[in-house]
This record gives C-alpha cells, sequence and structure tokens, in this order.
C-alpha cells in the first residue's frame, strides 16, 4: 500500500506552533555548532597555512620589548637567511579607537614584497594598475613615496578607501610630538591568498617610523618588535633557528626564534584549550535539544495512537506506520538544520567585520554546514525511533480504545 506522507504533514501544520518552536530551538544548536566549528576551524586554518620556511625572530622576554635595528644586519648575515624585515606594530587607529582600530605593521619594502609573493595578490596599484601588473607598480610607488601604504581588501572596503587616498591615523604607542595625527597615502589594495594573512591590515614603510622618531617628531621606542626571517631553499629551517638565537645568547636582547607556523599556533595556546571550550559548548547544546526535539515526537506520537490503529485496521503494516513518524521527525529537524545554517552563513560577514582583529579570516565552510545538517538529520531519526517503535507494538485494538 502506498505511504499516505501527507498524513506526517497535516499533523505538522495542525500542532505548528509546538513544532514551529522545536525547529526554532535545533536552528539555534545548528547555528551555535556551526558558529562554534567555524571558529576553531579558522583558528586551525591559520596555522596550517602559516610558512613553515619563514621565521619569526622576537625578544625572548616579551613580545612587546623591541629588538635592537642593529640585529637586522646581523640577522641577514647568518648563513641560511634568505630575506629579512624588520616588523613592527604601530598601535594607531582612524578617526575613533571603538570602531577604528586594525592592525598596521612597519616593514622594509624590498624584502617584504619578496617574501609575500604568494601570500598575498596586489589587486590595484597607484596609476590604475590591476593583476599582476600591480605588485611592481606597487612595489616602487612604496619607494618612492616615504608615506605610502599598502592595505587589505577588506580594509579598503570598512572604510571605503581608494588607491591615492591620504589616510590620518591617531596613534597611542608612537604619539607625534606636535599632538597631530600620521599621514599615510594609499599605494594599493591587495587580497590575500592564503589563511594566514590578515587582508584588514595596513603595511607602510619602517623608515618613516624610524626617521620620525630620530627627528623627534614622535615618541616611542626606537626598535623593531620582530624580524621576519625567509629561509634560503637550500638550507634547514631548524638550523637557521638555532644559529640566530645561539647569536644573541648575550644580548643585549636575547631572542626567540620560531616558525611562522608555531607563531600563530602560540597565539592560539594564548586563549587556552580553546577548541575542547567550544566543543564542550557546542556538545552541550546539542544534547539538549535532541532531547527536546524527543519529546516533540513523544507528544506527537501520543497523539496518532488512535489513527495508527486506524490505519493498522485499514491493513498497513507497521512499517508505514514508523516510516510517517520518522519522516515528521527528520522533517522537523531537518528544516531547523537548514535555518541554523543559513543564520550562520548570513552571521559570518558580520562576525568578519566586528572581530576582524581576532578572526579576520572567519568563514562557515561547506563541510561544517554540511556536518551541522546532518546532526539535525540524525536527531530526527534517532529522535523518531522511540515513538515509531511504541506505534509499531501497540495492537490495533489497544490503539482504538486510546484516548490520545
Amino acid at each position: 500500500m502506498k505511504v499516505p506522507w501527507g498524513l506526517a504533514l497535516r499533523h505538522i501544520f495542525e500542532h505548528w506552533f509546538r513544532n514551529l518552536l522545536t525547529v526554532l530551538a535545533v536552528g539555534v544548536a545548528v547555528f551555535l555548532f556551526c558558529f562554534l566549528v567555524s571558529l576553531i576551524v579558522t583558528l586551525d586554518d591559520q596555522v596550517e597555512e602559516a610558512s613553515q620556511d619563514r621565521v619569526i625572530v622576537q625578544s625572548a622576554v616579551s613580545l612587546f620589548v623591541t629588538l635592537p635595528l642593529d640585529y637586522l644586519a646581523k640577522i641577514a648575515a647568518v648563513p641560511g637567511v634568505g630575506d629579512v624585515t624588520k616588523w613592527q606594530w604601530f598601535g594607531a587607529y582612524f578617526q575613533n579607537q571603538s570602531e577604528g582600530f586594525f592592525a598596521q605593521f612597519g616593514v622594509d619594502p624590498d624584502p617584504f614584497f619578496r617574501m609575500y609573493e604568494r601570500d598575498i595578490r596586489i589587486i590595484e596599484g597607484p596609476n590604475g594598475e590591476t593583476a599582476p601588473a600591480a605588485r611592481e607598480a606597487v612595489h616602487l610607488a612604496m619607494l618612492e613615496e616615504k608615506r605610502g601604504a599598502l592595505i587589505g581588501q577588506a580594509l579598503a572596503k570598512k572604510f571605503g578607501w581608494k588607491v591615492g587616498e591620504a589616510i590620518p591615523l591617531t596613534c597611542t604607542l608612537f604619539p607625534r610630538t606636535d599632538g597631530g595625527a600620521w599621514d599615510f597615502v594609499v599605494l594599493g589594495i591587495y587580497e590575500k591568498q592564503r589563511a594566514n594573512v590578515d587582508d584588514s591590515t595596513l603595511f607602510f614603510r619602517f623608515d618613516y617610523l624610524e626617521d620620525t622618531l630620530r627627528n623627534g617628531g614622535a615618541t616611542g621606542p626606537l626598535g623593531s618588535g620582530t624580524f621576519f626571517v625567509q629561509v634560503a631553499p637550500d638550507h634547514e629551517t631548524a638550523e637557521v633557528i638555532e644559529t640566530i638565537d645561539a647569536l644573541f645568547t648575550n644580548g643585549p636582547q636575547r631572542t626567540k626564534t620560531s616558525t611562522e607556523a608555531a607563531f600563530q599556533a602560540s597565539f592560539v595556546s594564548m586563549l587556552g584549550n580553546l577548541p575542547l571550550f567550544l566543543g564542550t559548548i557546542g556538545g552541550a547544546v546539542v544534547f539538549a535539544v535532541f532531547f527536546s526535539v524527543v519529546n516533540t515526537m513523544m507528544i506527537s506520537g501520543r497523539q496518532r495512537i488512535r489513527e495508527s490503529g486506524i490505519l493498522k485496521a485499514l491493513g498497513f503494516p507497521n512499517l508505514t506506520l514508523g516510516a510517517l513518524i520518522v519522516y515528521e521527525s527528520v522533517l522537523l529537524s531537518s528544516l531547523g538544520g537548514l535555518v541554523g545554517i543559513g543564520l550562520a552563513f548570513g552571521a559570518a560577514r558580520g562576525v568578519r567585520q566586528k572581530m576582524a582583529n581576532f578572526f579576520p579570516n572567519f568563514a562557515v565552510g561547506p563541510e561544517t554546514m554540511a556536518i551541522g545538517f546532518g546532526i539535525a538529520a540524525g536527531i530526527g531519526v534517532i529522535a523518531g525511533v522511540t515513538p515509531m517503535v511504541h506505534l509499531m507494538r501497540t495492537k490495533p485494538t489497544d490503539a482504538m480504545r486510546s484516548e490520545g
């Protein structure tokens, strides 16, 4: 006999409010699952896609202790070092500190462009050039214009900045002695090619900062927070790291050198065991919603006992009755899963904008969405099993006498 699937839909609409709450509960659970898992995946991607042949030299005391500028020449002379650039956190903001804070770094243009050739793609140059010509055009323009800056695509969209536009930034770490703002000129816009790069960053010439500090135009520590080193292809990264740290064992500042991947991982570790924490929260929410769906389907099963007796009397097999209740359960949970996935996907852009300094590459990937939907459908199947077994075991005569 043909399965009367329409009965399941009738039950859903007949008790629409209860079922709507169930759908929303599953939706919230799937949304939280996708959101939390995406945070973990984002952090993992930043570590996994970081370069293993690019190392970062920092102070062994703290990342906030600057290294002497003469360390650059000494590091460059180490066997196996291909390129090295200063990399100084600037710590400025645009217009207001709460909304206009973003990352800025002072670098040496020549080695920077060589080291990040595969990581960033410059999409617009100073005279309207596009990739690939824009890279060389921006490089040359930055060598000519000391105030020149390269900004990420996301940063340009956030503030509406265009190539050629002057940007005033207020810096708390290196305040100008006249009380004014630092002036930068946008010479190019880049888009990231790997997850280890943030496209909400501004890169500028380090010597603009250095010369201003030496001339008394600003105050602050004269040095470089870190040095980024590209290891030559024919050398072992571990050996280069060991040699660099041994070089500065006796100071004046001892160094701690690590691969870019290890450096990224250290930031994740600062957050504690974040994967376990987020996973526990997500698991608890899904577990609670599971019982909510089970309760809904148990109520639905009791309400259709008399109906099941009639169907059995008409000759419908037990398997058909079981399929109907499971179908209803899966349909409700799947709808909730789609709602949750839609919410997570829609919220991803807002998360990137609001939490750009912490999770600039946040995205809800297809795999995460598929797992979220699978969990929702799985909850529906399991939640439908208990009432299914009860309906299949109930005799037609007992079902007909039921008041359900």
